[in-house]
């Protein structure tokens, strides 16, 4: 009986000895990085806080500081943090010990005031676990741009072993790339990225340092496909604006610029200034070029236009434009007259694109589809154990219900007969689709490559910390052949057509000159680069439901389009929020963009 009760208690300690194991093994070894990099919550100081904010130790100042805006280049506004007080007597009444106080003091920055009220930033105490950030062995990657210009490095000061991330172009590269904070832990390909970074896919390798006792983790090296020349000056050219613009390799999908204002500086050691990033309205931290979806207006009639010809329903179809609304309730700001399929694209007319848009009924969510709406786009596609996914750009989705829950729904054949009004404003790029920039510039990139659609990324190549070593180079991935070769050349003029004789006539051309590509010629002796592009100009509607178009109502300025038209090698979208017709913003600053591109070495 002994010798069985015995066993019985040695195999329970073998179980529990092997679970305890497992336990180590899972989390020093197999998910180590996971677990390091796990965020605490301190949910006693929120207490404490909110505590203190009830009892009236934080007092509102009536008297507000008027500030500069975080973002370059954006308006200036008032510091809510510097409105609130700390009343020292009240606090130190409380007893709390030097270095709990200290801490409160540390937080005013993080309290903010709405409708009146003061609140703590929650947030701010949702911190990175140290031991990740401050590890001694790892020195981060860094980002390289594709011609070698670094966009992130480590710093590290070998007196007390701590790391600093800078990014020397802050603004322009911020939505790409995000950060590493160690208060605010990764964002985007920082985040995504982070094994690479931090050199845990494969041995260690080490560089000695000025201690000798102490030595260094190189962490890999990540190029993007980004050139910093081109990104750089499309930030500038956007500087002062809401919106986006996405450059792409025509022949290799690559993303060579992909620019969001505003935008955030990831050096910012102010911590209020975090905070007040993440509450902003403009929501600088949001990558507008992947993530925003907007109604694309004009633009997605280049769809429209693809699905017509290449169904071939009715070729010499034509309506009487007279700027009215048609029976679908569309209209048009000029009168068109007589208008076929040509005239119609040149002119961006709404009334004929409505009408074939209903006549195309399903063909025109299969087209959408093909051109890549309704899914998410990987943009490291290459990497296996990575993704950096997109937002899906959708085209006649509806909110349907199935046994008492919502989900999201395809319009079928029924529902394009059913609905042929909401299908004609689809047609026209308004209510039933939204598009990310990066997803029209795919639209354009599509038609300049002969019909082939290629799946964009954003990875050129990843190196060893050491540089002896190429990880990984990427290759373009082809999604799939979307229209015949003839049909992506019809439209392809029609593209022409517009910048010749449409409403993009009027827009600045972009030249050879003195051996280098510009939009701004110094003579006459030049020589005019063909673009092939399409105008947009999405309407937003009555937001503020007030009967009248206020400024944050004006119509969103689109332009899409590829260079040389002949040859082409470059693709481009750019969206300006509320800046009226796409011929006036959008398109003017795409044709510095293209320009710039071509005077570029990128093959």
């Amino acid at each position: 009986m002994i010798k069985n009760r015995e066993k019985g208690l040695m195999l329970l300690f073998v179980i529990m000895a092997v679970i305890a194991i497992y336990f180590l093994f899972d989390r020093m070894v197999s998910n180590r990085g996971k677990f390091l990099n796990a965020g605490y919550t301190d949910k006693a100081f929120i207490e404490l806080m909110d505590n203190l904010i009830a009892d009236g130790i934080f007092k509102i100042d009536l008297t507000p500081a008027i500030t500069p805006h975080f973002n370059k280049g954006g308006m200036g506004g008032i510091s809510n943090e510097s409105r609130i007080s700390l009343n020292e007597k009240a606090l130190s009444e409380k007893h709390l010990g030097k270095k709990t106080e200290e801490r409160v003091r540390n937080n005013v920055s993080f309290l903010y005031i709405k409708n009146g009220m003061i609140y703590f930033d929650k947030q701010s105490v949702s911190i990175m676990n140290n031991r990740a950030f401050a590890d001694e062995r790892v020195l981060r990657g860094s980002f390289l741009d594709r011609n070698g210009v670094v966009l992130a490095k480590n710093i590290i000061d070998e007196k007390n072993w701590q790391q600093d991330r800078q990014y020397p172009y802050g603004f322009e590269f911020y939505d790409v790339i995000g950060h590493w904070n160690t208060i605010f832990g990764k964002r985007s390909l920082e985040k995504e990225l982070d094994e690479y970074l931090t050199g845990r896919l494969h041995s260690p390798i080490v560089i000695e340092t000025s201690d000798p006792f102490k030595k260094l983790q190189l962490g890999d090296d990540v190029i993007l496909t980004l050139d910093s020349s081109l990104q750089r000056l499309a930030y500038s050219l956007m500087e002062g604006k809401k919106g986006a613009a996405v450059v792409l390799n025509v022949k290799t999908g690559e993303i060579l610029a992909a620019v969001s204002l505003p935008s955030f500086d990831p050096n910012t050691k102010d911590r209020a200034k975090w905070r007040m990033a993440f509450e902003d309205d403009n929501r600088p931290y949001e990558n507008r070029a992947f993530s925003a979806l907007y109604p694309p207006g004009s633009t997605f009639k280049t769809i429209v236009a693809s699905a017509w010809i290449e169904t071939n329903l009715k070729s010499d179809y034509q309506v009487t434009c007279t700027g009215k609304k048609n029976k679908y309730d569309i209209s048009d700001i000029h009168v068109h007259g007589r208008e076929n399929l040509d005239s119609a694209y040149a002119n961006s007319c709404n009334v004929f694109f409505s009408e074939v848009g209903v006549m195309l009924g399903k063909d025109l969510l299969d087209y959408s589809d093909k051109f890549g709406f309704n899914r998410r786009i990987n943009l490291i596609p290459q990497l296996k154990d990575s993704s950096y996914q997109t937002e899906t750009s959708s085209a006649f989705l509806w909110n349907g219900y199935h046994k008492d829950k919502s989900e999201i729904k395809t319009f079928d054949s029924l529902d394009f007969k059913r609905n042929p009004k909401l299908v004609a404003q689809g047609a026209i790029g308004q209510n039933l689709v939204t598009a990310t920039p990066l997803q029209m510039a795919m639209v354009a990139a599509t038609i300049a490559n002969k019909g082939v659609l290629l799946n964009p990324y954003i990875v050129k190549e990843i190196r060893t910390g050491d540089n002896k070593k190429v990880l990984f180079v990427a290759e373009p991935v082809e999604i799939s052949k979307v229209i015949k070769k003839t049909t992506a050349e019809k439209v392809r003029k029609l593209m022409i057509d517009v910048m010749q004789i449409g409403t993009g006539k009027d827009v600045k051309k972009i030249y050879f000159e003195d051996g280098r590509y510009t939009a701004l010629p110094k003579n006459n002796e030049y020589r005019v680069i063909q673009v092939a592009g399409k105008t947009g100009t999405a309407e937003v509607g009555d937001k503020n439901g007030n009967g009248r178009i206020d400024l944050d109502e004006k119509p969103h300025s689109w332009f899409i389009g590829f260079t040389p038209a002949d040859n082409p090698k470059f693709a481009i979208a750019v969206i300006a929020e509320n800046q009226g017709f796409g011929s006036l913003t959008a398109a003017p600053i795409a044709m510095e963009v293209l320009a710039e591109a071509l005077n570029s070495k990128i093959k």
